[in-house]
């Protein structure tokens, strides 16, 4: 492939498959969002040194992949997380960082997934933080300016910039304390 070179969403995915096969190999699953892979994998904690010696390897394999097929892994924007229970998390002793070819990868307390933050007991209580804090802002954004909106264009923009923002994967608030789900309710 010429250097410079552009290629479009379905010929950059098709040139990436292989890497679908690399991780595949080292019993890891996947996702694939455009240029962002996510590697995951689910065990037991008593496996958690086996599973960061796999996950090494792997990645180590992909970014010789990626070398030989003229794309690199970003080392400043890899992340991991370790998700488990709170009481998991007091009891293990966890590496701070793992070693990715040379690059100290820091373990994570929280990532975010699609708008969605993450924590490592899956709480979603910074989701939600950060969900409310948004929505406040984008309130305080349209209270200044409501004098100059019709009723209808008011609606409009609390729909779009308040409302989808709570309703963006609440799914996943299914089973969350009555405290959280009662920050969001108390923006609606």
């Amino acid at each position: 492939m010429p250097q410079g070179s552009v290629l479009g969403p379905i010929l950059f995915v098709l040139y990436t498959q292989p890497l679908s096969k690399i991780i595949q190999h080292h019993s890891l699953y996947h996702h694939s969002f455009s240029d962002d892979n996510q590697l995951y994998i689910s065990a037991n904690l008593a496996q958690l040194q086996e599973i960061i010696r796999t996950s090494q390897s792997c990645i180590s394999d992909v970014q010789a992949w990626m070398h030989n097929n003229k794309l690199q892994l970003n080392p400043d924007k890899t992340e991991m997380i370790l998700i488990t229970s709170k009481h998991n998390q007091k009891s293990l002793s966890l590496p701070f960082s793992v070693d990715l070819n040379g690059t100290s990868i820091h373990l994570s307390s929280t990532v975010r997934n699609l708008g969605v933050t993450l924590d490592q007991n899956l709480s979603f209580q910074q989701h939600v933080s950060r969900t409310c804090q948004i929505c406040y802002f984008e309130l305080r954004r349209i209270n200044s300016i409501r004098h100059y909106l019709s009723q209808d264009a008011l609606k409009t923009l609390i729909s779009a910039f308040v409302l989808s923002r709570i309703d963006y994967c609440n799914s996943l608030l299914a089973g969350c304390p009555k405290q959280l789900i009662h920050k969001l309710q108390k923006v609606q």
